[in-house]
């Protein structure tokens, strides 16, 4: 029996590896058949979204002879018979590149077109939006320097090739309108094998949103020419010359009163056009700071069956909505790298030195031949590129190896020690699995271990736990993980005990192939995508609509080298279903997990940290409080000394005021969620309780948010005095970030005079001395009205306010209740929508830098007049627990959930 955490079914199966990939936001999206379906593992049983694909245009490449259809570099094209597209390869990109600051979505599919894909916060639907066919940008880069068929230097800027995309799109819509429409009363004619193909097109573009940045433009109705009705699939169109020869073409060809041609062309030169166009992959870099340091970008690579690979990069939008709008920025052009000289058929990204300023960003790729290439990016390079000279990626490393087979999956990981290694892990299409490392320093990379690992072929391969442990599945139907011991891979069980799993099921019986795996962004679980056998089903019922299965497995109790905490004291009174063992691997691993979000260098998405706790709350209490003890004293202790828990129960609120702000919105979501998610009276504000341990996490919880609150108080206290100077200078303050609720913030000191910081009390009095100038550098309100009732609202809690609490007797005879923004302490908007929080379930309508998130501890101890603390791009974070903010959806509709 197979203890998995859950399992849900699809209605199609993967066709290709590395079928599954999980976003930095916690969603998962599967390549399954015709669709992609975007999952979110907090609630498997509820809403999913979709992007469907549907058959595109093909590309206007050239014309070929009829006698030239035989030609053995046509043969593939000619024998293809796809009648919609499948799902290829799918990559998230990190999160704040949606304009609700989540993760974009590459699609590459079966028909080599790449798209990328937006949740649908505006639409309020099931489909995600298209907002970039990365495609028709790639095609109007090959059109403009002729496929590379002309000698000379390639240099044009970068804004040639952005706006002709909407221009030249329609020879796509020239051609195909006379191939595809369809004569009224007239039957449609069955084509011939060889001469001819069948192109089923959706000429209005169904499924195509109309939201979508790039799409192809459709042209008026053309007449009927002499052209055969053929071409298809969703390959690109080769225009057979007939009996009219290439003078008809040329009258058949024109639209609108433009003679727009597609060229005569021989079978090699199109070969080798359609594979330049063909993608077969994509991946998404890590995020990438630019010169200025304001501005962030990645990079979506993207494998063709020419063996090129094509740079993409795309900044951060702006600025952040969840209102009707679009803000995505256009994808800029890098460049195109000749990588290979067979098909590339998979690629992983690294960031070596993440938080160095000699970090370096590297691409593994992987190809058909079998060969694998190490490429470093060069960032200033990548920072300033505007006219596409020279691709700004080098070769670092090549394998060699006497294997000729084909690559199916490749993984990169970049350990913290030592930082001038990284491992590289190849999966084959021979079922081997090779580990290679790699020294920055001499650039020589060494085999480390090879085994046969499986069966058939390596479907996915994914490093975990800072390259402790590497995970593989294969066509053969197995999911296994190996730890890397002295050259040696060795095999550990990929499944661990776990309690509450009585009666999970062994989902490898009724299954017969994996398609790929990846790691939650905690690292403690796996999802593994399974197609199911339906031999095993019933076929009346389970046969017909589910067709492959995603697994989500615990991996958290394995031993992976990883040191075990030895302060962890394993009761007797513990679990049966876990050893002694067993609880120092699941204390050492997910301490392990909370270190690593401690660094603030990733986002805080807890999901599979807090399920697992929840989980020991249940099962095992008192080793969950003997392990969050641990955590707790470790989270506000230094290298010299550390804290004890009376200690820090003491003295907790000088101590707050000493550790990072990344730190107290780990502890708050701890508290929220497991400590106190079962007493809902013990929230700030509420009873006493009258257990010792309850009420420990409670006062922790209402320190550690009072010294936030300050904290908030106090970085928009300054960001005032900052604007202030300068004006005085007369300096202009536009980029600076325009402070709101000043008034609102002044009152709630007022009424917590005795309990804040002595260094707040001060600055308080500097914004109280500006008297009649405040109002010229922030917006400073002290009467606001109910939005219902217009009665007036007076301030008495930072959270919630009553409208007519200030006088009794002019008081509205309905008192209506409002939210309070959790950032500005105003009253949050009726009218137009707000950031809602999952974890406190608070209100924001106003956002704030994001500099205040990653500072290492309290405002009030830094430099006031560092204008990079304010000029900085406000984020969608909740300032009490730092996760993303997102838009408050209704049940039915898919929605992300960080913890």
């Amino acid at each position: 029996m197979a203890p998995h955490y859950q399992a849900t079914t699809l209605i199609a199966s993967p066709s290709y590896p590395n079928a599954i990939t999980w976003s930095s936001e916690n969603l998962v999206a599967v390549a399954s058949g015709h669709i992609v379906t975007i999952l979110n593992p907090a609630a498997l049983d509820g809403p999913r979204g979709l992007v469907v694909l549907v058959p595109s245009n093909p590309f206007p490449i050239g014309a070929v002879n009829r006698e030239d259809l035989f030609e053995p570099c046509l043969v593939p094209t000619c024998l293809s018979r796809d009648t919609e597209p499948c799902a290829r390869s799918v990559s998230w990109s990190q999160q704040g590149f949606a304009p609700n600051s989540g993760c974009l979505l590459a699609v590459c599919s079966g028909d080599g077109r790449v798209n990328l894909y937006r949740p649908p916060i505006f639409e309020f639907g099931d489909n995600w939006v298209k907002v970039a066919d990365i495609s028709q940008l790639l095609f109007n880069y090959y059109q403009i320097i002729n496929f590379r068929e002309d000698d000379g230097p390639i240099s044009f800027p970068q804004e040639k090739l952005n706006s002709e995309h909407g221009q030249d799109t329609g020879y796509a819509g020239e051609l195909q309108e006379p191939l595809s429409c369809k004569v009224l009363g007239r039957r449609k004619r069955k084509p011939t094998r060889v001469e001819s193909y069948v192109y089923d097109e959706d000429e209005d573009g169904v499924g195509a949103s109309k939201d979508a940045d790039f799409s192809p433009n459709p042209c008026s109705r053309l007449s009927k020419g002499f052209m055969k009705k053929i071409v298809k699939p969703v390959d690109e169109m080769a225009v057979v010359i007939g009996e009219g020869g290439l003078q008809n073409t040329k009258e058949a060809l024109s639209c609108n009163g433009e003679n727009k041609l597609v060229p005569l062309i021989t079978a090699k030169q199109y070969a080798c056009r359609n594979a330049h166009l063909f993608s077969l992959v994509v991946a998404w870099s890590p995020v990438s700071p630019s010169h200025d340091t304001t501005s962030h970008w990645c990079i979506l690579a993207v494998g063709s069956k020419s063996g090129d690979v094509s740079f993409w990069k795309i900044h951060k939008p702006e600025y952040y909505t969840i209102d009707v709008g679009t803000v995505n920025r256009d994808p800029i052009f890098v460049g195109v790298l000749q990588a290979h000289n067979s098909w590339v058929c998979t690629m992983s990204w690294e960031v070596t030195c993440a938080s160095s300023s000699k970090s370096s960003l590297l691409l593994a790729t992987g190809c058909l031949d079998g060969s694998v290439k190490i490429w470093s990016g060069d960032m200033k390079g990548l920072n300033q590129c505007t006219d596409v000279k020279e691709v700004p990626f080098s070769l670092l490393a090549e394998v060699t190896t006497n294997s000729s087979a084909p690559v199916s999956s490749i993984s990169l990981s970049a350990p913290a020690q030592p930082q001038d290694e990284v491992n590289l892990a190849i999966g084959r299409v021979s079922g081997s699995l090779e580990t290679w490392k790699l020294d920055l320093c001499n650039n020589k990379i060494e085999n480390s271990s090879a085994c046969h690992a499986h069966d058939r072929v390596v479907t996915g391969l994914s490093w975990g736990f800072d390259g402790h442990s590497l995970y593989s599945c294969s066509q053969d139907n197995s999911a296994r993980c190996w730890i890397l011991e002295k050259n040696q891979l060795e095999e550990v069980p990929v499944y661990t005990n776990f309690p509450e799993l009585k009666e999970s099921t062994d989902l490898s019986v009724v299954s017969d192939r994996c398609f790929g795996l990846t790691l939650a962004p905690g690292e403690l679980i796996i999802a593994v995508v399974r197609s199911l056998d339906p031999n095993m089903l019933d076929p009346m019922y389970q046969a017909r609509t589910q067709k492959a299965v995603v697994e989500f497995i615990w991996i958290g109790g394995q031993f992976l080298g990883i040191a075990l905490h030895k302060n962890i004291h394993i009761s007797s009174q513990q679990s049966v279903m876990l050893s002694e063992t067993n609880f120092l691997w699941w204390g050492s691993n997910i301490l392990w997990s909370l270190k690593k979000y401690e660094k603030g260098e990733t986002g805080l998405v807890l999901w599979d940290v807090i399920a697992t706790l929840q989980v020991l709350k249940k099962s095992s209490p008192i080793f969950l409080e003997t392990l969050l003890h641990n955590w707790v004293s470790d989270l506000f202790s230094d290298d010299q000394q550390r804290v004890s828990l009376d200690i820090l129960y003491q003295s907790r609120n000088d101590m707050m005021s000493k550790v990072s702000s990344r730190k107290l919105h780990l502890l708050n979501i701890i508290c929220r969620k497991v400590m106190l998610s079962d007493n809902a009276q013990y929230s700030p504000g509420g009873e006493n309780s009258t257990s010792v341990s309850t009420d420990l996490w409670n006062n922790l919880l209402v320190s550690s948010e009072r010294e936030l609150r300050e904290r908030l108080v106090a970085f928009t206290f300054a960001a005032v005095l900052n604007r202030l100077s300068y004006f005085q200078k007369g300096t202009c303050a536009e980029n600076m970030w325009f402070p709101v609720g000043v008034a609102q913030m002044y009152s709630w000191l007022s009424m917590n005079n005795g309990k804040v910081h002595n260094q707040l009390k001060s600055l308080c009095s500097t914004i109280k001395g500006l008297q009649s100038r405040i109002a010229s550098v922030c917006e400073y309100s002290v009467e606001e009205s109910c939005t219902y009732c217009s009665a007036s609202v007076h301030f008495e809690s930072p959270d919630v306010a009553l409208c007519g609490s200030g006088d009794p007797v002019t008081s509205p005879a309905e008192r209506h209740k409002l939210s309070r923004c959790m950032a500005s302490m105003r009253l949050s908007s009726v009218l137009q929508p707000v950031w809602y929080c999952v974890c406190c379930e608070g209100m924001v309508d106003k956002l704030v830098p994001g500099t205040f998130f990653t500072m290492t501890t309290s405002p009030l101890q830094v430099n006031h007049d560092d204008e990079l603390l304010y000029s900085a791009p406000v984020v969608p974070l909740c300032p009490f627990c730092g996760i993303l903010l997102q838009r408050l959806m209704p049940e039915f509709l898919l929605s992300v959930s960080p913890v």
